[in-house]
């Protein structure tokens, strides 16, 4: 079989097809033959021959989650959504954990236009699986695009702890961007902050003030605000990057936590009180402030702090689990 995955890995999905084909005729019922020769299929946007193959083996003793995943996308691709979704929901009565099926349900919806419906699922995918990467970047990508950015610049974070690679880089320049829209310079004394819908309920005699509208102000009593005045520029740095986030994760301690708790709020302040929060926040937004960075790391007392941070992110590493969510409540 490893000859056959080798084909596939080198883009070559006739000769894995081909390989495959001759294991099954002496292993027909073998669950990881089968699953794996849907790969090349998929590949091949073979699309019916794989949902074919995913029912023969889905009573399998030896099934996983992602085979429902795979039997979901081809009927998508196949623009059969809703025997996409009875896929999905196949897969968690099986495996009510699987992030994965909860989000791809979220895309479903997302693609026919129900945003608050796909913002539900991506949340509830990252409730059971909170350390899966992929619904923070979707639902961070929705808040981001909305009048709630804070959401999204905290699930945003969390994508940016848990995976590297295109989709990392994309979602720092998204975060960037959606602050520098924040602030909005009305004359020479005047800074507004819009990142919250400003939304304050009342429940019997108490006052619920939102964490979005907390991080907002927040950061408003932060010296971002000055300093933005003080250079009559609101473009976003990384120094402003450091110091607003900051502010609120030292708000939070002080103030939040108990009654908001946010593992990613906990975390950064791990980082802080360890000394190594400017450090983080350079290496986290690195491509977006690829000069900056360059800089910072030119100097060797820096270099030896970001040395010590990926030894202490080794050590203590950024994972959310059911007790310690980064969730809206």
């Amino acid at each position: 079989m490893e000859e056959a995955i080798a084909h596939y890995h080198n883009n070559a999905p006739d000769l894995s097809i081909g390989v495959f084909e001759r294991l099954l005729v002496k292993h027909p019922d073998n669950y990881l033959v089968n699953y794996e020769y849907c790969l090349p299929k998929m590949m091949k946007r073979q699309y019916a021959d794989v949902v074919k193959i995913t029912k023969k083996i889905e009573k399998s003793p030896y099934v996983e989650s992602i085979l429902f995943q795979m039997q979901g996308n081809a009927y998508d691709y196949m623009g059969k959504r809703k025997q996409a979704v009875a896929s999905y929901d196949k897969g968690l009565k099986k495996f009510p954990k699987a992030g994965c099926l909860y989000m791809e349900k979220g895309n479903i919806c997302l693609m026919e236009g129900k945003v608050n419906d796909a913002v539900v699922l991506y949340e509830k995918a990252l409730e059971v699986q909170p350390d899966y990467a992929s619904p923070y970047y979707r639902a961070g990508a929705i808040f981001l695009n909305s009048d709630e950015p804070v959401w999204g610049l905290i699930y945003g974070e969390a994508f940016l702890l848990l995976e590297k690679g295109v989709r990392n880089v994309a979602m720092q320049k998204a975060m960037v961007q959606r602050l520098d829209s924040a602030f909005v310079m009305k004359d020479d004394t005047t800074l507004n902050i819009k990142l919250s819908r400003n939304l304050i309920s009342v429940s019997g005699f108490k006052l619920i003030i939102p964490l979005a509208i907390k991080y907002e102000q927040a950061i408003s009593k932060s010296g971002v605000v000055a300093d933005m005045k003080a250079r009559k520029n609101t473009k976003i740095t990384i120094s402003d990057l450091i110091e607003m986030r900051k502010a609120v994760a030292r708000k939070y301690k002080e103030s939040w936590a108990e009654k908001d708790p946010n593992y990613l709020f906990d975390y950064q302040n791990r980082l802080i009180d360890g000394g190594y929060f400017e450090a983080y926040t350079y290496d986290l937004f690195k491509d977006v402030f690829e000069k900056e960075y360059n800089e910072y790391v030119s100097k060797p007392e820096n270099k030896e702090v970001l040395d010590a941070l990926r030894v202490w992110k080794k050590q203590q590493p950024f994972k959310p689990t059911e007790s310690m969510l980064i969730k809206r409540q």
